[in-house]
């Protein structure tokens, strides 16, 4: 009898699970627990860290020299080919890409204009180091061409917008990549008279201390035309090394500034030598 009793009270316990939990209650007994379910797989990441020194001109349009450091870092999925870059490219992230397209923020950095040892420039304003930030977007149609537009707009410095319109064509033998491209740049009203305007009074105070600045309004525009080269190698899987050179030619309003003829140069040189180190993530950056 009281086997009997344990018997219904067994099938009325199983038929409530039923009615109340479903098929799902049946099966709940079968389910792995969550010990057993296989991890969620994490990207992976190759991470590119480089430093460069280099060699260019003190401020825009000066025929003095100086070196200056720069570094980037970049980040890119490890099952995602790598981009064509040149080390003279701003410094950027890309938010939206597809398999010709890259758009996303960049941002530059400009040395300060510094009066000390400058006799010439007695009169001018001191420019203090400008950092641009802006977009931009690049396009590779082939496998071998890229353009690239950047739009970037001074928050300390100066006041200005500029831009730069550059084009690369590239080959790869073995560990060696050799790349060569035009460059145009061009700067707003604001740019140019910042860097290349004379006012009256300045040029009082620099005719005055021996100088030879007239006044001179510059305007915007096309403000240089020029090209760069650039020479990489893969020393192997984690290191590269790449040398660059470029040259500009000041065109226009500011190739006609005092400040350029009397003081500087229209022919505006840079070079450098950047060092790369990458490596993987390994799950490292879980985003």
């Amino acid at each position: 009898m009281k086997s009997l009793s344990r018997h219904v009270i067994l099938s009325l316990a199983t038929c409530g699970a039923f009615v109340f939990g479903g098929a799902d209650a049946l099966r709940a007994a079968d389910l792995p627990s969550p010990a057993a379910l296989p991890p969620l797989p994490i990207p992976d990441w190759i991470v590119t860290v480089s430093g460069m020194p280099g060699v260019g001109p003190q401020y825009p349009g000066s025929k003095s020299y100086s070196a200056y450091g720069s570094g980037g870092v970049s980040i890119r999925r490890a099952d995602q080919p790598e981009r064509f870059g040149t080390p003279d490219d701003g410094f950027s992230l890309t938010f939206y890409e597809t398999d010709w397209l890259h758009v996303g923020p960049v941002a530059r950095y400009l040395n300060d204009r510094p009066l000390y040892h400058h006799p010439e420039l007695t009169g001018l304003p001191y420019l203090a180091p400008a950092l641009e930030l802006g977009a931009f977007a690049e396009v590779t149609p082939f496998s071998w061409l890229r353009g690239r537009l950047e739009v970037r707009q001074a928050v300390t410095g100066y006041d200005g917008l500029v831009a730069t319109l550059s084009a690369d064509v590239w080959r790869r033998w073995g560990n060696v990549t050799l790349s060569v491209g035009p460059r145009l740049n061009f700067g707003s009203n604001n740019f140019a008279r910042a860097y290349f305007s004379v006012t009256p009074q300045q040029s009082a105070v620099n005719l005055a201390h021996g100088g030879s600045l007239t006044p001179y309004n510059a305007v915007g525009g096309l403000t240089s035309a020029g090209f760069t080269v650039a020479a990489r190698y893969d020393y192997s899987e984690n290191w590269r090394v790449t040398g660059y050179g470029g040259y500009q030619d000041l065109v226009g309003s500011v190739a006609n500034s005092p400040i350029v003829n009397h003081t500087g140069s229209t022919n505006q040189f840079t070079a450098g030598l950047e060092l790369a180190y990458r490596f993987r993530t390994a799950g490292l950056f879980n985003f």
